[in-house]
């Protein structure tokens, strides 16, 4: 889905969280208000929309994906996309917004693409702790054994250390991997980017964060970082889309805008 004005030098790309959908009326109204606001907003689905979702591929075959099935690494992929339909509206600067999951994957695409159209990430109620869990080896064994007969597809009960009761074979192992934990200091990510970052949580999700996730994540990033808590907003923002809005688009007037300024002005 397209917000705001087709052509815009500044694009915000929009990615969702786990099982969900840029479809979703809270994501469709975080959406509108950021385009009565002026912005230029391209939301589009990765491979983890719903639990289990069939994607046609070009030679006519189809895929099964959705959160059962995903590989959190090829979210980079789908981002990728998305970050290329942006640019193809004009925009020469991106700026990626990843909710829940998706702001993990986002943290995954910011620190290995390198991105020089990226010019700044918002990381929206981030779960890392979906994707920094210790899983279990034993309860890795039977997805192994599935991969290994060929069946990577298969269905298999999930240790309580990941999202699900249950996931395939194969996204089991991937999580198991800890590719896409932003806290992992053998591969750090989020000290791998320098633009600017925003991250903020609404003060009705304790599960997912809050200050102190903030206060982590601030300690390891090299940009400019800013933060926010939203009062009373849950991990959906239901009837908070206009209050999560205006936190990111006072935070691109304030930060974001008058950096890009400061790059593209001739030194001396």
């Amino acid at each position: 889905m397209r917000y705001g004005p087709a052509a815009n030098d500044l694009a915000i790309v929009y990615t969702h969280g786990i099982t969900s959908s840029v479809f979703r009326p809270t994501h469709v109204g975080v959406g509108r208000a950021l385009e009565r606001d002026g912005c230029t907003v391209i939301a589009g689905n990765n491979r983890g929309t719903g639990l289990a979702t069939v994607f046609p591929r070009r030679d006519g075959s189809r895929a099964l994906a959705g959160s059962w099935f995903e590989r959190l690494g090829d979210a980079a992929i789908d981002i990728a996309a998305w970050m290329d339909v942006a640019a193809s509206g004009g925009a020469s600067r991106l700026v990626l917004l990843g909710h829940s999951l998706g702001a993990a994957k986002a943290v995954l695409y910011a620190s290995e693409r390198r991105d020089q159209r990226l010019a700044s990430l918002v990381l929206a109620s981030p779960a890392f702790h979906l994707v920094s869990r210790q899983v279990d080896p034993e309860a890795v064994a039977p997805a192994q054994a599935a991969v290994a007969d060929g069946r990577p597809d298969a269905l298999i009960d999930a240790p309580h250390e990941v999202a699900f009761r249950r996931m395939s074979a194969a996204t089991l192992i991937d999580y198991a991997t800890g590719r896409a934990n932003p806290w992992d200091e053998a591969a750090p990510r989020l000290s791998a980017i320098s633009c600017p970052i925003l991250a903020f949580y609404g003060t009705a999700e304790p599960e997912v964060g809050g200050q102190a996730e903030l206060e982590r994540i601030g300690k390891l990033v090299r940009g400019p970082f800013s933060t926010h808590l939203i009062d009373g907003a849950n991990h959906m923002y239901v009837g908070h889309e206009d209050k999560v809005a205006a936190v990111v688009v006072n935070w691109l007037r304030a930060v974001v805008l008058p950096s890009l300024a400061r790059e593209s002005t001739p030194a001396g």
